[in-house]
């Protein structure tokens, strides 16, 4: 059986992975998309976590390349989009796997700086989708918008009652 993802091309915004134990799940996500055949951008704000889950991707004979970006800025988002399109020629597949949260706190425990920083992060990370049509890699023949199948995820983790 070929695999679901064969000559299909994937952004995963987020598949590095915060040092620690555990795969993070765009990590996890871009280890499976190039298992199923995809060529992944592996994008992350920290080029050498995404450079490594691109390394992981390799290592099992598939195709990945780190980027690094900070979604929450929307110029760096609009250069993602190009790079992206430069780099896979087309764009498939875009997983926004971008999210964060107070550690364990609950959202009544949470400074007011601190719940700032995770809901511009939260947010515009939502936004990638539009900054890479309005940069225009979303427009060719093929494709009128950019990329054909959307995926956002998240965590439960921030949905936890405080103790």
């Amino acid at each position: 059986m070929a695999p679901r993802l064969a000559a299909k091309r994937a952004v995963v915004v987020g598949a590095g992975q915060t040092p620690g134990e555990t795969i993070g799940n765009g990590r996890a996500t871009a280890i499976l998309f190039a298992r199923e055949g995809a060529t992944v951008l592996c994008v992350d704000r920290v080029l050498e976590r995404a450079e490594e889950t691109a390394a992981l991707i390799a290592a099992e004979g598939g195709s990945a390349i780190g980027y690094e970006a900070d979604i929450t800025d929307e110029v760096a988002c609009q250069a993602l989009a190009l790079a992206a399109k430069d780099r896979l020629g087309r764009i498939d597949i875009l997983h926004n796997n971008v999210g964060i949260g107070g550690r364990d706190n609950s959202l009544t425990r949470l400074e007011a700086e601190v719940f700032d920083r995770i809901m511009t992060t939260n947010l515009r990370a939502m936004r990638c989708r539009s900054c890479a049509n309005r940069a225009g890699a979303a427009r060719s023949s093929t494709y009128r918008r950019w990329p054909r199948s959307l995926h956002r995820t998240s965590s439960p983790t921030a949905c936890r009652r405080p103790a």
